[in-house]
């Protein structure tokens, strides 16, 4: 995964113009074996105590903090300090600057103009409020007692080490334990996926540095990049760091690149979102500049122009997912803030498509989202998303009015792919308990593929689309029709023949029933899949019951072989055991 950078190295009164020299001399002398320290300590005192000065350790805290809560992706995070007591230091410090940190948001809470703000406000601080830390140090002969020089405990910060097992906490990303603190220990061969930034205040060099920064680059799942913020100046000089990577042959996506590069990338998705939609004769400045009535009228307008086809929604769904990722990949960024309304906007519409096209989408995400785009005097409840009319159960749609409501609407493209998204969705569910009802997909997608590709106009689509679920309709009501269950008219139909006369129907229609009754009652034990025995005893089962019952001659041999396959096979996919099946 893509390594980025950020120089952050603290500005401190009376510094030493010499330091970077200092720092050059001790990477090449130093390649930060715990047992050396107190040798950094002697050798390179002015150094050493330059870099672990009170003021300088305090602003390093603060900006650890001002960073970690104004990430845009919440992955965990490492701080790699010079040496033990050091560690120790800035661990204390940042969970200090932690609860300044809280104090001043409860404030901001009390202070916030408006409910939503309000929210979002209560979120961080619940989010920050509940979050762990913790040391990861080896354990040293007179280690108390040496870090009791410092006025350090170190009794209860051992006892952690040793009795909890942080290794395992810190890789659970569910888990509370959010940062450690190390010097030495985790820094190389020890993988958490989810571990985003890595916050290096110490010399390193070469191998060293590549095994330390390497901890950031695992994939993990919504993770666009890692991050490693540079508080002593290692990566000062960008050539020198690139030539760390190019002396051990590593990929283009192995080397460490100038975050610079990333606000780069984003600057130039948000053009290209922008430039797309001006391909539709879409303004994005219109939508933001719009009062707030206004805003959301223009929501459903893009929406409904890029839903003109397939093509145009899927560009639009991956640039506007672009945009978002490395807007939350930069963050905190200034010159990134200045993006943030259009960013929304762009996340505003994909999540308004997304709830058009799955009916499961958060809806109060879609919501909050919208609220972040409006102007703050809105009040709640003073807008509204306009619902299209659901197909929950297909008997009680209204044809003509569903036809009706489509003329009407300004916003066609929405509801013809509302239509066929819970079309889609209500044919996928039919098919689950009736694989025998595919061809209804295949016809679905038939459609679809026919709108996409110019055959047919929206509405020549919309009218194919209300043929459809009327014979869904008849279908969803055939069970009923046909006095069975769902379950048995599933068997059945893989039973029946063409040209049944009606005593040969009842006679497969009894069949399907007493053939299932008699399966889930005696031979769908627990498990039943997993031996072989009670496999054969459920096919032979089947196909004692198919060449006794069946009616002769209309039912061969080789029809009743054919069933026999087919039903076993429909059991075996949709029944656990007599209880748990698809039907349940």
């Amino acid at each position: 995964m893509p390594l980025y950078y950020e120089n952050r190295v603290p500005k401190l009164e009376n510094e030493n113009l010499e330091i970077q020299k200092d720092l050059e001399r001790v990477m090449d002398f130093y390649e930060l074996s715990t047992d050396e320290e107190e040798k950094l300590e002697q050798e390179f005192s002015t150094f050493y105590h330059l870099i672990t000065r009170e003021d300088r350790l305090n602003k390093v805290a603060e900006d650890i903090v001002t960073h970690f809560t104004a990430r845009g992706y919440d992955g965990k995070a490492m701080v790699v300090s010079i040496d033990k007591k050091t560690a120790i230091r800035m661990y204390t410090k940042v969970k200090a600057e932690m609860q300044r940190h809280l104090a001043k948001m409860n404030i901001a809470v009390t202070k916030a103009k408006d409910e939503h703000e309000k929210e979002m406000l209560r979120e961080q601080v619940q989010k920050y409020e509940n979050i762990d830390m913790a040391v990861v140090v080896s354990q040293s002969q007179n280690e108390i007692a040496d870090m009791e020089e410092f006025e350090i405990d170190m009794r209860p910060l051992r006892a952690r080490i040793l009795n909890e097992d942080l290794e395992t906490k810190f890789k659970d990303a569910d888990s509370n334990l959010r940062i450690v603190f190390v010097c030495a220990m985790w820094m190389t061969g020890f993988d958490v996926p989810n571990l985003s930034t890595l916050y290096l205040d110490k010399p390193l060099k070469n191998h060293t540095l590549m095994q330390t920064i390497a901890r950031a680059n695992r994939v993990y799942p919504n993770k666009t990049n890692g991050l490693i913020v540079d508080y002593i100046g290692v990566f000062r000089n960008l050539q020198k760091a690139l030539a760390v990577y190019a002396s051990t042959n590593a990929g283009d996506d192995e080397i460490i690149k100038d975050k610079n590069e990333l606000v780069e990338i984003l600057f130039a998705t948000v053009a290209k979102a922008r430039q797309f939609l001006k391909t539709l004769e879409l303004d994005i400045k219109e939508l933001l500049e719009a009062k707030n009535v206004e805003k959301i009228r223009l929501v459903d307008v893009f929406t409904n122009k890029i839903l003109q086809d397939e093509k145009t929604k899927q560009q639009y769904l991956e640039l506007a997912g672009d945009a978002h990722k490395y807007y939350k990949a930069v963050l905190p960024e200034p010159k990134a803030e200045d993006y943030y309304h259009e960013v929304t906007a762009y996340k505003v519409i994909a999540s308004r498509i997304r709830e058009v096209i799955d009916e499961d989408t958060d809806v109060s995400q879609v919501k909050k989202d919208l609220e972040n785009l409006l102007d703050r005097s809105i009040r709640a409840g003073e807008y509204v998303i306009k619902d299209t009319p659901k197909l929950k159960d297909l008997s009680k749609i209204d044809f003509e009015a569903l036809r009706k409501f489509f003329d009407d609407s300004d916003t066609q493209n929405i509801e013809a792919e509302a239509l066929s998204a819970e079309l889609e969705e209500k044919i996928k569910e039919m098919v689950r308990k009736n694989k025998l009802r595919k061809h209804f997909l295949d016809r679905l997608n038939k459609l679809l593929h026919e709108y996409n590709t110019g055959s047919h106009d929206l509405d020549a689509f919309f009218d194919q689309l209300v043929e459809l679920a009327k014979e869904l309709s008849e279908e969803d009501r055939r069970a009923v029709s046909e006095n069975l269950t769902e379950e048995e008219l599933a068997v059945f139909d893989i039973l029946r023949k063409e040209n049944l006369n009606p005593s040969e129907v009842d006679q497969v229609k009894k069949v399907a029933k007493e053939l299932l009754a008699r399966l889930k009652q005696e031979k769908l034990v627990l498990d039943w899949k997993r031996k072989e025995e009670t496999r054969a005893d459920v096919k032979i089962t089947i196909r004692d019951m198919l060449y006794d019952e069946l009616p002769e001659p209309t039912y061969t041999d080789p029809d009743c072989e054919d069933r026999t396959q087919k039903v076993y096979f429909h059991v075996y996919d949709n029944y656990v055991d007599e209880k748990v099946n698809v039907y349940a």
